[in-house]
């Protein structure tokens, strides 16, 4: 067993971990104004912005102009304009009737050879053969958990013919070139392809004209790319750059401690725009950052040079974007990546094969991510960081606060190290989703405040998903996902450090280790040391942060059903994919390893646990907190006050040194799958923790324990 006491931050450093994302650096940023931005018309921003349908794309009375991204060559209509002319000309005219014949019939040639040459377009012979598979399958899912989609004969033919109509409007081959030609109100109309833009590919990484002069520091000193930077090497790190908004030269330096407001905002060049796929379905419009895929899609990241880029599509102060009905796959890092961006839309999207985050957004307002499936991320699919302080903590600059600020919704999350995550991810509701088949399905905290304002987070929603059967082993030597993070195996929802969360109207199951576990973060073990910027009134534990201890108070997890699967539910085929485990047979009852685990941390207050179901429908088959030192209460009065758990504590930092091979009953057991709930095994094992915890609790090591707690939590 290592030591008992952590010697300091350092080696507390790598639970940090657990949701923070160390594969990348953010620029210092800066929440953007709330208000629309009333210099475009219509307004930028404000809100979450109204998709436009797909056929109004051929309208030109609407704002904006269309421009079209095809795969393969476009097939000329000019011989055929050209003979229509001289056919009206002639018909003026005082011709014979045998020259118009003959002259009809060509016209008949030419659009029939035209028609030819439109079906043989890769793109609509792409769409073709998605409509017949949909057809055959008699619809289409866009997520695994979700019944088919079945389209009419009128609908299939209508999507066939308006691509038809679009195809003629294409200029070009690159999703990247039509971006960078659009401006305000522009929306960029992507036919069915595989679009790898060999012209971004081939842009310099670290690019001599922006590295290292454009390069800027944030508060902790590391360096970062500068607005700047990305727009003028737009594809150094992306495969597709929208730059939202003018660069200006003058990004304050050393970054200021006051968010509110982007500093450097330079008037609107690329709002309002609308970025969609014409298919079917998301998987027929694929941006695709990867290559050298393995088998079945496997993850690349095994394979050197496999990526080709950092992200796949970067949003950058892109107010008012709309981004729909396609996937984007085999970055490096994201798949979609949103920063400083006030409103904005991403629906009927798909993140395969992202090395870090399927979608990533940062210190942006007015979000709505909805129908989307992920899967293959080392950290999270889906990850709003630095959300604004719309919540418990909040300013005037935010007039209409509280508010929830971002909502990911109807989505499947899957098949990752996280589902969710989201450091300091204030007022963000996550709500009727399918979370399973990760290794932890939910998580939001406190734990990366280096690069994320907005300490400590606040005001999570958690309501009306079903979280189940996150058990993926991804420590194993032949992980098909490489993790990025280091988080229990066998978790659905991970608070560590969130104050005002709400997690209720859950189904929860199936999940071996625990259900919901909650725990606290000291000022002091925050990877940074402390906030990120300025601190906002509205803290909810008592004395902070002057005491030192400014997370886990004031959540509440009600009205949840946990370990009972709700009627009529069946697994998705894609639930077992990389080897997770789940529970089998026709019983609904398929319970977690403890309902609810809270470290009773000593000073935290306010947290409690209500009107929740266990598998019999019945407050009394609730379990929790978690084997430890008793009288392990999970109390339902919400003005409790913890008292404090050393063995929990010292679990909690075995952990903190990472995966390891100690198996002894205080040792961290993240990184093992937990024994199936309900098993010997599983009894056994809570057995020998709450034996170990008992004589612990007694020992002197116990005592150093408490003391450097108080330590840390008295700077």
């Amino acid at each position: 067993m290592k030591g008992l006491i952590v010697s300091g931050v350092v080696c507390f450093a790598v639970l940090v971990g657990a949701t923070s994302a160390t594969a990348h650096i953010e620029r210092p940023s800066y929440w953007p104004d709330p208000a629309p931005d009333f210099s475009v018309k219509p307004p930028a921003g404000g809100g979450v912005p109204k998709a436009r349908s797909l056929h109004s794309a051929l309208n030109r009375k609407r704002p904006g102009r269309t421009r079209v991204v095809c795969a393969g060559r476009v097939p000329s209509k000019r011989k055929l304009r050209r003979l229509r002319r001289q056919l009206r000309a002639l018909k003026r005219s005082d011709a014979g009737e045998s020259r118009i014949i003959r002259l009809s019939q060509r016209v008949r040639g030419a659009r029939r050879k035209y028609r030819g040459a439109v079906k043989r377009n890769p793109s609509i012979r792409a769409l073709q053969r998605s409509l017949n598979a949909a057809r055959r399958a008699r619809g289409y899912k866009l997520r695994p958990s979700q019944p088919r989609i079945r389209l009419t004969r009128r609908q299939r033919r209508r999507l066939l013919r308006l691509n038809e109509n679009l195809l003629p409007l294409c200029k070009t081959n690159s999703v990247q070139l039509a971006i960078r030609r659009s401006r305000n109100n522009d929306r960029v109309v992507v036919m069915p392809g595989r679009y790898t833009e060999p012209k971004s590919r081939d842009a310099p990484t670290n690019d001599p004209r922006c590295d290292p002069r454009l390069i800027q520091k944030d508060a902790s000193g590391d360096p970062a790319s500068s607005y700047i930077y990305q727009a003028t090497c737009p594809n150094d790190q992306n495969l597709i750059y929208l730059q939202g908004r003018k660069a200006l030269p003058n990004a304050p330096s050393p970054p200021l401690s006051d968010r509110r407001g982007i500093p450097d905002n330079g008037p609107c060049v690329r709002c309002n725009m609308q970025v969609e796929g014409s298919g079917v379905k998301p998987e027929d419009v694929i941006m695709d950052a990867g290559g050298l895929y393995g088998g079945k899609e496997r993850d690349p990241n095994s394979k050197p040079g496999a990526y080709a880029k950092h992200v796949v599509f970067r949003a950058d102060r892109a107010d008012g974007l709309v981004a729909r009905n396609f996937l984007m796959k085999g970055a490096r890092e994201h798949g979609f990546y949103t920063e400083e961006t006030d409103g904005y839309r991403l629906e009927r999207a798909k993140f395969f094969w992202n090395a870090d985050y399927g979608q990533l957004a940062f210190t942006s307002d007015h979000q709505l991510v909805q129908n989307c499936d992920g899967y293959g991320a080392g950290d999270a699919v889906v990850y709003p960081g630095g959300a604004p302080e719309t919540g418990s903590q909040r300013s005037s600059f935010w007039p209409d606060a509280p508010r929830t600020n971002t909502i990911i919704q109807k989505c499947d999350l899957r098949g990752s190290a996280l589902g969710y995550s989201g450091s300091m991810g204030n007022a963000v509701r996550i709500t009727r989703n399918h979370i399973y088949g990760n290794t932890t399905g939910i998580a939001s905290d406190t734990l990366s405040s280096a690069g994320h304002p907005g300490f400590p987070a606040d005001s999570s929603e958690i309501d009306n998903n079903y979280i189940y059967s996150n058990n993926l082993d991804l420590y194993k030597p032949d992980a098909a996902v490489k993790s990025l993070v280091t988080v229990p195996i066998g978790v659905g929802v991970l608070y560590p450090g969130m104050n005002d969360a709400r997690v209720h109207d859950n189904h929860i199951f199936d999940n071996w280790r625990d259900g919901a576990r909650l725990f606290s973060v000291p000022d002091a073990l925050t990877n940074s040391g402390g906030a990120e910027g300025d601190v906002y009134p509205g803290i909810s534990c008592p004395g902070a942060p002057a005491n030192g201890i400014s997370t886990s108070c004031n959540n509440r997890m009600y009205g949840n059903q946990m370990g009972l699967a709700p009627l009529g539910f069946s697994f998705p085929s894609t639930v077992s994919d990389f080897g997770n485990v789940h529970s089998s047979g026709s019983s609904r009852t398929m319970p977690n390893g403890v309902d609810f685990w809270w470290d009773e941390f000593s000073g935290n207050t306010n947290n409690c646990w209500f009107n929740n179901r266990g598998p019999d429908g019945t407050a009394d088959s609730i379990t929790g907190p978690g084997a430890g030192t008793p009288p392990d209460p999970l109390p339902s009065d919400c003005s409790n006050v913890g008292q404090g758990d050393a063995a929990k504590i010292t679990i909690e930092f075995d952990c903190a040194e990472g995966p390891d091979e100690d198996t002894g009953p205080l040792d961290c057991p993240w990184w093992q799958i937990p024994p199936k709930p309900g098993s010997a095994a599983a009894s056994r094992q809570a057995s020998e923790v709450r034996v170990a915890s008992r004589r612990f609790d007694r020992s002197e090591d116990a005592d150093k324990l408490r003391a450097r707690v108080r330590e840390l939590s008295n700077p």
